[in-house]
């Protein structure tokens, strides 16, 4: 579903349904239902997160933290089928327990969000935890799980970030905290009394869990250059990755550092003679593919926008020394290697969403217009130029890779 007409629609329909829905809950809570809400120790928990693969990849320390709190609890995920490898490849929730809502369309989105629905009150999950900050959608399937135990991120006297009110437990977003350790203040929270406002009055000093890292043996390295080389012949285990993540295809391609900028890039990378480009992205966009044509006809560069899953580009990341990104789920599902990346950061803030990897560079200008992207507005700006992106220089980046790529 494209994205503005996903926006319009939550703002259109979702403010209407969530007012509706929290005097619902309030009656509810009045009168003859308030014995039944009542919340319990977590037996069954849902983390609900539908459009962000690389806040999915981030919840890893909340998703283990809930594992050692309740660890008798069963625990599923809920997110969209375009997004369930980012939450498999985690390796922490069995893959039967995900739920998966298509999003092509409104009729997919409908019947796949009855079907989960039915799931979730037929093995009658008790908690549910809200990992989205600004989607109403989700408050209302909040709501309509008919859950004991909500809790998610609420706005108090805050302008922005209206969704309704039908949590249990209702958390602050702390817009100066990494987005991974708000989520871990979702987890806290279960244990609190659901009278206190707001949520969490109290410090977690826990550290945050590197995401889990894929480790390869030589002969399964082997094994995906062999793949690799099926595309280009001219690659060996001498040869020297690096990938870039052109953000091609990406729904927010305002984060994205200019094209221009990542062909002067390559060129300068090419002329050392060890060095292959690996190129990722979703799909190219009209006109993309001819303006790069001469760098997808070098002999050293390997096109792979829109040729690989998750999984594999997992794998790539195993095999190359460095990946260069602008900030993306591109950029997390890196940290989960020990590849070598640098990431670019420009409408949103390294702050809040910076991969959880210890072998990583930040680029970020600080633009005082920076980060425009928030839960205070639905991440639209009004920007058209990202200057922010363009102040990094090609230059720049070319030094840092022949640095940490020990080139």
């Amino acid at each position: 579903m494209n994205l503005n007409c996903a926006r319009k629609l939550d703002y259109w329909v979702g403010i209407p349904v969530s007012l509706i829905i929290s005097v619902l809950w309030k009656i509810e809570r009045i009168f003859s239902f308030k014995r039944k809400l009542e919340t319990t120790v977590p037996k069954k928990i849902v983390f609900l997160e539908l459009s962000e693969m690389g806040s999915a990849i981030l919840a890893y320390s909340s998703i283990l933290k809930a594992k050692e709190l309740y660890p008798a609890s069963k625990l599923y995920f809920w997110i969209f089928k375009e997004n369930v490898d980012s939450v498999t490849i985690l390796e922490i929730i069995p893959k039967e327990n995900i739920l998966q809502i298509r999003s092509k369309n409104l009729f997919l989105l409908f019947v796949d969000t009855l079907k989960a629905l039915h799931r979730i009150r037929k093995e009658r999950i008790d908690t549910i935890v809200d990992f989205e900050l600004f989607s109403r959608f989700t408050s209302i399937l909040v709501y309509l799980s008919r859950a004991k135990n909500r809790v998610g991120f609420y706005k108090f006297s805050m302008e922005g970030l209206y969704r309704s009110d039908v949590y249990s437990h209702k958390v602050s977003y702390n817009p100066y905290m990494h987005i991974s350790r708000n989520f871990l203040n979702l987890i806290y929270s279960l244990k609190e009394s659901t009278r206190e406002l707001p949520l969490l009055k109290r410090s977690v000093a826990d550290k945050i869990t590197e995401v889990p890292k894929k480790i390869f043996n030589n002969e399964q390295k082997k094994l995906i250059l062999a793949k690799l080389k099926t595309v280009n012949n001219k690659i060996s285990e001498a040869s020297k990755l690096i990938i870039l993540n052109f953000g091609i295809g990406d729904y927010l391609p305002l984060r994205n550092w200019p094209l221009e900028n990542y062909f002067k890039l390559s060129e300068e990378l090419l002329k050392r003679d060890d060095v292959f480009i690996i190129l990722i992205g979703v799909k190219f966009a009209k006109g993309q593919k001819e303006h790069i044509k001469d760098l997808l006809e070098h002999e050293r560069c390997v096109d792979l926008i829109g040729k690989t899953s998750v999984e594999e580009v997992v794998d790539i990341c195993c095999v190359s020394r460095l990946l260069i990104s602008h900030d993306s789920g591109m950029a997390n599902l890196a940290s989960l290697t020990a590849i070598n990346t640098i990431v670019m950061f420009g409408p949103e803030t390294p702050v809040l969403y910076a991969p959880l990897n210890s072998n990583m560079e930040i680029i970020y200008k600080n633009f005082s217009c920076s980060p425009c992207f928030s839960a205070y507005n639905h991440r639209k700006s009004v920007c058209r130029d990202n200057l922010c992106l363009q102040a990094i220089s090609v230059d720049e980046v070319y030094e840092m890779s022949v640095r940490r790529a020990c080139l």
